[in-house]
């Protein structure tokens, strides 16, 4: 995409800058590490293949060109719309096709990608739904790099049992719950009335700094759930209640995150 518009416009500026230095465009930012190399495709066909094999029948319903399509499919009764675009390994190289990604990610969409193919999903502002294609595909979840406050490296806890017995010698945690592996509930005071928030916070361990940010901004993307974020080290405690996430912060001696719904259209 970038690859083609600076091939244009440095044919436009060239007799204008004859005798002048010579039209640089910027440098391509990379394909993140954790991006896997695999599976390449040749079209966005065998993409709407491979959902099909996964449970994940997807109807084509636009054909953009060779190399880009949409289709919708049905996830948790939703309907579900893939924007698909597979860039031959010809043509790019994996640092044009994370180029192209980034482009997306910068104007505050998350991206699955693996190999040399990317997707947007529709609903975009639930991470959810992305995550369900990528887990269908082998692929991973890319949110948008919205910036950060600084977040202290400590402190760090080896469970998530350890970070919610720190919570509950705050007082921060009475009675715990694990829905899934890797992430835990703890009860908290009852919110203030006419709130809608609910009398728990989630917890999250990370094995990366990477992880981490990936999740805080998947929380950021969300346009509809308020969501306050307590972070440091490895771990995220998300709450509803600001006072709560306030009080968590200041006793782990981490960073709070305000995230407000924004009024701009869903995506």
């Amino acid at each position: 995409m970038r690859k083609t518009l600076y091939a244009l416009v440095s044919a436009l500026l060239l007799p204008a800058v004859t005798g002048c230095a010579r039209f640089e465009p910027p440098p391509l930012t990379p394909m993140p590490s954790h991006v896997p190399a695999k599976p390449v495709y040749t079209s966005p066909d065998e993409i709407v293949a491979a959902l099909e094999r996964a449970g994940l029948p997807c109807e084509v319903t636009l054909r953009k060109r060779a190399s880009a399509l949409d289709c919708t499919t049905e996830i948790d009764k939703t309907k579900v719309e893939n924007q698909i675009q597979v860039l031959n390994t010809t043509d790019f190289t994996r640092d044009e096709v994370g180029d192209s990604i980034d482009s997306w990610r910068s104007s505050g969409n998350t991206i699955v990608a693996a190999g040399n193919w990317f997707i947007r999903v529709l609903p975009n502002w639930n991470a959810r739904y992305s995550e369900r294609v990528a887990e269908a595909l082998g692929a991973v979840v890319l949110p948008p790099p919205y910036r950060l406050p600084d977040i202290p490296k400590e402190p760090t806890f080896r469970t998530l049992k350890d970070l919610a017995d720190a919570l509950e010698k705050a007082g921060l945690c009475k009675g715990r719950d694990v829905p899934v592996p890797g992430k835990m509930y703890c009860g908290t005071r009852a919110p203030e009335k006419g709130t809608p928030c609910v009398s728990r916070s989630l917890l999250t361990l990370y094995g990366n700094t990477r992880e981490r940010n990936d999740a805080i901004w998947l929380v950021m993307r969300n346009n509809v759930v308020p969501a306050q974020i307590v972070t440091a080290g490895n771990w995220t405690a998300v709450y509803c209640d600001d006072a709560e996430a306030k009080r968590a912060a200041d006793a782990l001696k981490a960073t709070l995150i305000r995230h407000e719904p924004k009024s701009e259209p869903l995506g």
